[in-house]
């Protein structure tokens, strides 16, 4: 099971990767504008994100699952017709046979 980020976990992360991956100021300082004379930037600050392919993948195999539905649409069709014409039959014995396996199983 896929556990979420929380805001403040993907701040953090997000922090760290930003000083491992240049020195104060650099290219990878997060913000965008005009150097002035001094070297200094001005500007606003820019922040992107980008999933890998695996993550993906992943993102649009939840979507196929989320997207789909757990009612089985032919089987539900059919059993509401044989109880509306009257054929639908009910196996008692069968019922009290796996209500009992699962009450001794449990």
């Amino acid at each position: 099971m896929v556990q979420p980020i929380r805001p403040q976990d993907a701040s953090g992360i997000y922090r760290r990767h930003l000083s491992d991956a240049a020195p104060a100021g650099g290219p990878a300082s997060g913000v965008d504008g005009d150097r002035s004379a001094e070297g200094v930037t001005r500007g606003r600050r820019s922040d992107s994100v980008s999933l890998s392919a695996n993550a993906q993948s992943i993102r649009r195999v939840f979507d196929a699952i989320n997207g789909g539905s757990d009612v089985r649409t032919d089987l539900v069709e059919r059993l509401q017709a044989q109880i509306a014409n009257g054929s639908y039959e009910i196996d008692a014995d069968s019922i009290a046979r796996r209500l009992l396996e699962d009450g001794l199983s449990a």
